[in-house]
């Protein structure tokens, strides 16, 4: 049973196989070995495997922490045995009967009346069963022996046949030179998974960190043993061979055993939906289990885990019934209330991800500002602070979840003020901040010369910028965004970032530890691509040019007016003196003076504006972690290029990219990894690309590529050579070397196309070329 150490030191925990000493466990003795376990703050204990143990009955009582089983620990689980799947290793079973051909048994309808080798585990997976009742052959058709575990009683006819491990019997028959027929439930439609990692419900309620941890460094092991089989097997037969294995024997299982553990993927430990459906379907038909799956309790789900709770945590809950929480009312996108009360903003999202999985309903309480919000927080009005940074000052009455947002804060100032890269410049000037916000606490520590001011919002503050009271107000990138577009256009800019971003968690009251453990729970179930998914709803400011229209025709006006009269009374006063003639010459100079002084004006302003547009765009069209275009940039820049399609009537061709497997990249090595791999993808497609295309990450591992002036077939030949440079470099770093695929989806514009209708038919071959298999191109 596990069990916390002393701080600093590594947690223990155990694993039980499911068979003796070899191969098919060498991803958990390299995770050991290599230190992948205690990478992760693990010291792991991998039990030797003891003939009549029940591994699911200990994990259900906590004598062990994780497991590995068979096929059938699906209908072991339909048995309200409280136990979740973390991945299955094998994509298709290892099991398999064998006859020699001596025997003269060469289909399974010559098994009736014969002698069959096998232990009741074997006999009883669903993969064995359902090839045997599909050629109509009953158990009690055959007789039954006790498994020997020795190959030698099926070469002197001591069965007819025998269940035996594909990576291991066949190997053996054929060092003995015996040829026989091999019956593979998977040649007759049952692929089944096996050798499934699996824990308690229990110790994911009380510690899921360990759960993703282990489940993290078991597949980088695996990855590595599959990758490194004759250094595997060296360690086998060095520190874990209790069979005596050869060398000979132990290559051909760990060649066997990547066969199956890839079979029809590229991402070791995949569960598909579909194929688990299809397999408890089987177990249905085959009279084992009844009902329908439920794949949320069956599977650990790393993008969307299910809240599993203590019977503490449980009982806390019912009898708190409802949970209150406050937010920032005037911090849009974010947080606020619209004109009925109710809250809106982006967080509204992960709110309403907190509610589909609390038993309970959170309750929003409306205050008027974020001081008050704090106020109420401080005297128990809400359990609950949304969106709060921790600080010296507020934990003293709150505790704090991990964060899972974070936002760049800017500094946004009149247009004429320079540009600010390091606020240490900002010295003695007065700085707007609004009340009660995380970075005022940051900024005195740090900044101690700047001046800051209290303001009572954001738009407060601002407004204190236009009229000359403030120098500058510091606030989140977003919030600002919104704001110089809709209501400070050619008033303000974006003048610099301030180097540390903010990060965002939920305030939790510091005397309700069960509330925090709650939503510590929550908060961790969130995956990046969640995450990320929310932050792409946010919109962006679209920054335009813009100056006084007015005053130009004011001016333009009077211009024309003042002509008009001259001219009037040249035509009447043919015959004016000099003198005249003179004053309507300098009067004229005059207008046209101030005509070109208005112009100048005008093309300073513009290039001021130009300016803030340009810095805004760095912050809001790159990718902070590709330093390529987002699909803010592709949704601002796309418009231009269809129109100059249609107009010069050129090809214009889109490409839709996506990393194949990506999410078990990250499960197995870790969001570090992963995103390294994203930027190792972006700088080997941009050495292939032209200047003028146009590379977007559109999110995740998504990608677009924009090709003017490039037909359809001309797309296809780039996508395929972006496709072999891919499959031809690995990525390799430290050790590991993982190769990496990519889908493409290409479409070619079509005149008075939108933007949304040219990637839907690229998404939909995208989603043609993923479920044929991946790594390939299609075309639509």
């Amino acid at each position: 049973m596990s069990h916390q150490l002393c701080a600093g030191e590594l947690k223990s925990v155990t694993l039980q196989p499911s068979w003796l000493e070899q191969f098919q466990f060498s991803g958990y003795y390299i995770a050991k070995e290599k230190g992948f376990y205690n990478d992760v703050g693990l010291d792991v204990t991998i039990k030797p495997y003891q003939f009549g143990v029940d591994a699911v009955q200990q994990i259900n009582d906590r004598e062990i922490d994780f497991a590995v089983g068979y096929e059938k620990l699906i209908a072991e689980m339909a048995q309200n045995k409280k136990i979740v799947i973390l991945y299955a290793l094998f994509q298709s079973s290892p099991i398999v009967l064998l006859s020699t051909k001596e025997s003269k048994i060469n289909t399974i309808n010559e098994f009736v009346g014969k002698k069959i080798m096998a232990t009741s585990n074997d006999i009883n997976q669903a993969s064995l069963k359902a090839m045997l009742n599909s050629n109509h052959i009953q158990l009690e058709d055959i007789n039954l022996i006790p498994h020997s575990h020795n190959i030698n009683d099926l070469v002197n006819k001591k069965t007819d046949l025998i269940s035996a491990y594909i990576s291991k019997a066949p190997y053996e028959l054929s060092k003995m030179g015996v040829e026989y027929n091999l019956f593979n439930p998977k040649d007759y439609g049952f692929d089944m998974y096996s050798d499934f990692l699996y824990t308690s419900e229990e110790l994911i309620a009380q510690d899921i960190n360990t759960v993703k941890a282990f489940k993290a460094a078991s597949l980088k092991g695996w990855q590595y043993a599959f990758s490194h089989i004759d250094e595997t097997v060296d360690l086998i037969l060095a520190k874990y061979n209790e069979q005596n294995l050869t060398k000979e024997e132990l290559l051909f299982e760990g060649a066997e055993l990547k066969k199956l553990a890839l079979f029809n993927t590229n991402a070791i430990g995949t569960i598909d939906e579909n194929k688990l459906n299809r397999i408890w379907d089987v177990y249905k038909i085959l009279g084992v289990i009844k009902g329908d799956l439920d794949v949320g309790h069956l599977v650990f789900d790393d993008k969307n885990p299910r809240l599993i709770l203590t019977k503490k945590q449980e009982a806390y809950l019912q009898q708190k019934k409802q949970i209150t929480m406050c937010i920032d009312p005037n911090w849009l996108p974010y947080d606020g209330f619209d004109q009925q009360g109710k809250h809106i903003g982006l967080n509204t999202y992960f709110i309403n991800i907190f509610r589909k999985q609390l038993p309970i309903p959170i309750e929003i309480v409306q205050t008027s500002s974020w001081n008050q919000s704090l106020q109420f927080a401080q005297q128990r009005k809400c359990d609950l602070l949304s969106l709060a940074a921790k600080t010296q000052e507020r934990e003293k009455y709150l505790n704090f979840t991990s964060p899972y947002l974070v936002t760049p804060r800017v500094l946004v100032t009149k247009p004429h003020a320079p540009f600010i890269d390091n606020f240490t410049y900002l010295e003695n000037k007065k700085i707007g901040v609004p009340k009660g916000y995380a970075q005022e606490e940051l900024l005195r520590k740090k900044y101690p010369n700047i001046i800051i001011v209290e303001v009572d919002t954001t738009i407060d503050g601002l407004e204190k910028v236009v009229n000359g009271e403030l120098y500058g107000v510091i606030s989140g990138l977003s919030v600002v965004s919104g704001l110089l577009q809709n209501r400070f256009l050619g008033q303000l800019k974006v003048s610099g970032q301030f180097e540390q971003k903010t990060e965002f968690g939920i305030g939790i009251r510091n005397d309700d530890i069960l509330l925090l453990q709650v939503f510590e729970k929550l908060v961790n179930n969130l995956s990046e691509e969640t995450k990320q998914e929310i932050a792409d709803k946010n919109s962006f400011i679209k920054y335009e040019d813009a100056f006084n229209y007015g005053l130009l025709w004011q001016i333009l006006f009077v211009l024309f007016l003042v002509t008009a009269i001259f001219s009037y009374r040249h035509w009447l006063l043919t015959n004016l003196n000099k003198q005249l003639n003179r004053k309507i010459t300098e009067k004229t100079k005059a207008l046209q003076e101030l005509n070109e002084d208005l112009e100048r004006k005008i093309k300073e302003r513009t290039q001021k504006i130009e300016h803030a547009k340009t810095l805004l765009e760095n912050v809001a069209f790159k990718d902070n972690l590709t330093d390529i275009f987002n699909r803010h940039y592709l949704f601002e820049t796309s418009p231009l290029l269809l129109t100059l399609s249609d107009e010069m009537q050129e090809p214009l061709s889109l490409l839709f990219i996506d990393l194949d497997y990506f999410k078990k990249i990250n499960d197995t090595y870790g969001h570090l990894i992963g995103d390294n791999i994203l930027k190792f993808f972006v700088e080997n497609t941009q050495q292939r690309l032209r200047a003028d295309d146009v590379f977007v990450r559109f999110g995740g591992e998504e990608f677009i590529i924009l090709l003017p002036k490039v037909n359809l077939e001309e797309s296809l030949i780039v996508a395929e050579k972006l496709r072999l440079s891919m499959e031809q470099n690995h990525y390799q770093q430290n050790g590991m070397d993982i190769a990496l695929t990519i889908s493409i989806g290409a479409s070619e514009y079509r005149n008075n196309e939108t933007l949304e209708q040219l990637l839907g038919r690229a998404d939909s071959a995208l989603y043609s070329a993923k479920e044929n298999g991946r790594n390939q191109v299609t075309k639509n």
